[in-house]
């Protein structure tokens, strides 16, 4: 006599689960798959003009670039066709170019599904000349930066808040009732001449310029005042980073954001001047060191202007003769190719001369897109035991290995002062 079996639902739902356990594992473990591939390969590869690179990405993807067959050359090329280059990832590929151009490369994971694609710039060789010199820093936005709102308490003895949801933190005020307004004190004589009533603020709001309406309060001290907090300028020190042949200079590595919006500040003008470092306030965990100097301001002492402020730094044009490109001490710049975990040395001002100090470069992340592209520790005793390691107004400190300036300093770890994190030298220069 046979035996009946019988399924229950009890037991159609363990299977059930099963299977969907199996489907959530396997679909996690591609992700974590296809994000370790990602690690592996860059966005964009940037090679230097008749300067072979090796490559050891080793995974299972194949790649195919346009219309650069007669440019570029790969040692494990597998075939080219239509000017099209295909070769594959999971070997070791060398590769050269005997033109400067931008081309495209389009990836397939397992030569199947595609992937991405990235972008292979081929640039003339560079060299720049590192700093590390401390320099002061001085800027205006372009406009007058709103902070925030707040309250006024009028001549009526109520408080007011006629800017609350009409102004927002990093809004830029240009004009008021179509008059230019440079700075605080024009806004200051502008609301006195209004006089009571509403007053049209022209402002940039990111890429937009619009104009919106303010009702005036008349305060207890007798001023017309629309609550808000502003700020024209900005002021601090920082690090070169290094000069370009044409004395163009970058710094930094990051820019300069508002301290109180956090926002990057537009930058009308700026200047770059002496800094001469006082005082060394050492790192601690949970309390970031600082770089205490003595800035010398004024027309006659500028170093040179600071035209651009961007998440890679700042950058300008060099005028004194002394911090001028300088052949002799200038190095090559190395692509992200070629940064490797390992010692390299860190190149910054901490008292009256700038000096080498001994770091490793313990993580790289080639397709980080901000300016946090490798993790560094310094090792160097003489720097841990003056500023207990990274420090504010390090940041632009040119990071230099194999004889190449590869990066700069940007932040350290709060809670770890010995660590911190650089930016590629190739983010800055581009």
């Amino acid at each position: 006599m046979g035996r009946k079996v019988i399924c229950t639902n009890s037991g159609r739902r363990y299977r059930r689960l099963l299977i969907v356990m199996l489907c959530i594992t396997m679909c996690a473990a591609a992700f974590y798959y296809v994000r370790y591939i990602d690690k592996k390969i860059p966005d964009s590869i940037m090679l230097i003009e008749n300067r072979s690179e090796r490559f050891e990405f080793n995974v299972p993807v194949e790649g195919e670039i346009s219309g650069a067959v007669d440019v570029i050359s790969i040692s494990n090329q597998t075939s080219s066709k239509d000017k099209n280059i295909h070769f594959n990832m999971n070997k070791t590929i060398i590769m050269q170019a005997n033109n400067t151009g931008s081309y495209n490369a389009s990836l397939k994971l397992f030569g199947l599904f595609h992937y991405k694609n990235i972008q292979i710039d081929i640039v003339k060789e560079q060299k720049v000349m590192p700093s590390g010199r401390a320099v002061g820093l001085y800027i205006n936005s372009d406009g007058i930066m709103v902070l925030g709102t707040s309250e006024v308490e009028g001549q009526d003895g109520f408080k007011h808040e006629p800017a609350a949801n009409i102004l927002k933190s990093g809004d830029y005020i240009y004009k008021i009732n179509n008059e230019q307004v440079d700075n605080i004190d024009d806004v200051v004589k502008v609301l006195q001449k209004s006089g009571a009533g509403k007053v049209t603020i022209h402002l940039r709001r990111g890429s937009s310029k619009i104009k919106v309406k303010v009702e005036t309060v008349l305060s207890n001290d007798g001023e017309y005042k629309i609550g808000a907090w502003l700020r024209e300028d900005t002021e601090g020190i920082g690090t070169l980073t290094y000069i370009t042949k044409d004395n163009k200079y970058a710094a930094l590595g990051h820019g300069i954001t508002d301290i109180d919006t956090g926002l990057l500040i537009d930058i009308r003008a700026g200047g770059v001047y002496p800094a001469a470092v006082q005082q060394v306030i050492r790192g601690e965990s949970g309390a970031p060191g600082e770089i205490i100097g003595l800035v010398k301001l004024g027309d006659s002492n500028k170093l040179g202007t600071i035209s651009d402020n961007t998440n890679y730094g700042i950058s300008g044009i060099v005028s004194s003769e002394e911090y001028s490109y300088k052949e002799d001490k200038a190095m090559l710049v190395a692509m992200k190719q070629e940064v490797e975990c390992g010692s390299a040395t860190v190149r910054c001002q901490l008292a009256d001369s700038v000096e080498d100090y001994k770091i490793e470069i313990e993580k790289i992340n080639l397709n980080a897109d901000d300016n946090k592209g490798m993790v560094i520790k310094v090792t160097d005793e003489r720097l841990l035991d003056k500023a207990g390691g990274i420090v504010q107004g390090m940041s632009g400190s040119p990071v230099i290995q194999n004889g190449k300036i590869v990066g700069a300093v940007t932040h350290v770890f709060v809670n770890d002062s010995t660590r911190g994190y650089g930016i590629f030298i190739e983010d800055m220069l581009s």
